[in-house]
This record gives C-alpha cells, structure tokens and sequence, in this order.
C-alpha cells in the first residue's frame, strides 16, 4: 500500500542552465533553512519513453490524455507511428491515434531511468543527470514521505525536470512534520518556477490543492481524507486475503500491519460489547503500534 496518498507532482524544462543552477541553488539553500538533508547529484542515466495504449471507447478519454500532455509537458506531437529515437527538441510526448489497431492509441511521454533507482533499463538514450536530492522528515529512523528530486537530465540542449513526491502521513506522529514538509516541497517548487523567465515549460499538481491555494485546512483534510480512503481499501484487501487463506498479509505505508490492527480493533470491539472496557478507554493507532496499548 506504498502507492496511494497525497502526492505532488512536477514538471519543469528549460534550455538555460543558469535556470537549472539557480533552481538547484534554491533546493539547497531551502533545505539547509528548514533543516531537511540534502545530497547533490551528478551522474548518468537513461531517458526513454513510457508508452500506454488505451482503448478508444470514448472520445472524452483520448481528450483527457491530450489535455494531460498539454498541461503536464507543454505540448505533444501526433504522430503516424511511435518514435524510434528521442527527439532533441520539444515537444517530447507524443500520441498515435489508430495504434497498434483502429480500437486503441498510444501515447508516450519522457522517463529517466538511473541506476541508483533499482529499475535501471539500458534502452533509451544515455543522458547526464544533474541535481538535488532532498530528504523529508524522520522519525525513529524512518522517513515520513518521498524525497525532493530536482533531478535535471539533458536531451539535445534541453533539461527535463519530472517527478513526484509523497507526502502521505500514514501514522499519527507524521500528521506535522508531513504537513510542514508538504508546504515546503510546494514553496520550493514556487521560488523555482519564479526565479526564471527562461522556463520553456513548468507544471505543479499538487493533489491536495495547497500549491494552488495555500490553504493549510485543504491539506489537512485531504491528508485525512485519503487515510480513510487507505486504510478502508487495504482492510477489505487484508480481509479478501485472510478469507482466501493466503499467504499474505497488507501493510500501508510499510509500517502498519493492518491485520494485527484490524484483529486489535475486533478484540476491543468486543470487550466493549460485552461491558468490560471502560468507555473511557481508547487505544490510540499509536498506542497500538508502539506496543503501549496491547494489554488495555
């Protein structure tokens, strides 16, 4: 369940490198204000396409993938057949309508590929990588979100700046540093974006709406509204699994076993039911996993 939660993506491009310099600087200088680590980057990778066919039920799906090209990439290129090589210049993303049947298109849109990251593939382009890495928040020696990769990768004269980072609090001592971490990442990506007149492209969705607003109370409810969603769907998953007699079990965020948490909650339901634990009794999540709330 390490996928789901509140997630901020980013795209940022430019042919200037004094722009990737100063965004760089700024990642730095930030991090080092609000007491985040961080690690410079300069190595090699690779940049190829990820590509995705979808089925033409519905004209409104293919718009949808175009606007999203257009708001996230600047712009797309349709094209007859897919791309052999990577192009030097913009726009990168492309579309092929009618492929690989008259059912069905394609569109494709730019992706690194580093070793570091475990999933190294050695098609594409070879490209040098440029950047900061910040890291978020931790606590117990665990980190409570995704890092800050401003990671630029140069194609012809142009750098490419994609990615996402999570934010997802997944325990209720991650709830503030979560919070502090996300409106960071969100101001960093601000100061970047409007350090330079010379971005050819830049893109922010931050999917709990602060980026747009700067609304902290939206953030908050979205951070609570997706662990209820979370927690909701890895316990029915947890429950199918249990039911199958398989030989798993389900964790969100690879902290919490929700199994021993769902069998905790039964227990207590139970001796409330049956009048033996006081009504002023509560077992906090934290309680629980610390071990604190085991023995009521």
């Amino acid at each position: 369940m390490r996928g789901m939660g509140v997630t901020i993506h980013y795209t940022l491009i430019t042919c200037d490198p004094a722009t990737v310099c100063n965004a760089c600087r700024i990642a730095v200088e930030e991090a080092t204000r609000a007491g985040y680590r961080c690690e410079e980057v300069s190595t090699e990778g690779r940049v190829l396409y990820m590509r995705n066919i979808m089925p033409l039920r519905d004209t409104r799906d293919f718009k949808e993938v175009l606007d999203y090209l257009e708001e996230k990439y600047g712009g797309f290129r349709a094209l007859d057949e897919p791309l052999d090589e990577f192009p030097e210049d913009p726009p990168f993303a492309f579309v092929v309508l009618g492929y690989p049947d008259q059912d069905s298109f394609m569109y494709a849109i730019p992706w690194l590929s580093l070793p570091t990251y475990g999933s190294y593939v050695r098609e594409g382009v070879p490209t040098s990588v440029e950047g900061v890495i910040v890291y978020p928040p931790k606590i117990d020696d665990e980190y409570t979100a995704e890092s800050l990769n401003i990671l630029f990768y140069k194609v012809g004269r142009w750098y490419i700046c994609n990615g996402f980072c999570k934010t997802q609090p997944f325990k209720a001592n991650e709830l503030e540093p979560n919070v502090a971490y996300h409106k960071w990442v969100c101001g960093v990506l601000r100061k970047v974006i409007d350090i330079s007149m010379f971005w050819y492209h830049t893109y922010v969705h931050d999917e709990a709406g602060y980026y747009q607003s700067f609304d902290e109370s939206k953030l908050r409810e979205a951070f609570t509204s997706m662990s209820i969603a979370v927690y909701m769907f890895a316990t029915a998953l947890d429950k199918m699994l249990e039911k199958a007699d398989a030989n798993y079990t389900v964790s969100v965020g690879g902290k919490v076993d929700v199994r021993k948490l769902r069998k905790k909650g039964e227990e207590l339901r139970g001796e409330a039911e049956a009048g033996e634990l006081p009504e002023s009794r509560q077992t906090t999540l934290d309680e629980f996993l610390s071990g604190r709330g085991e023995d009521g």
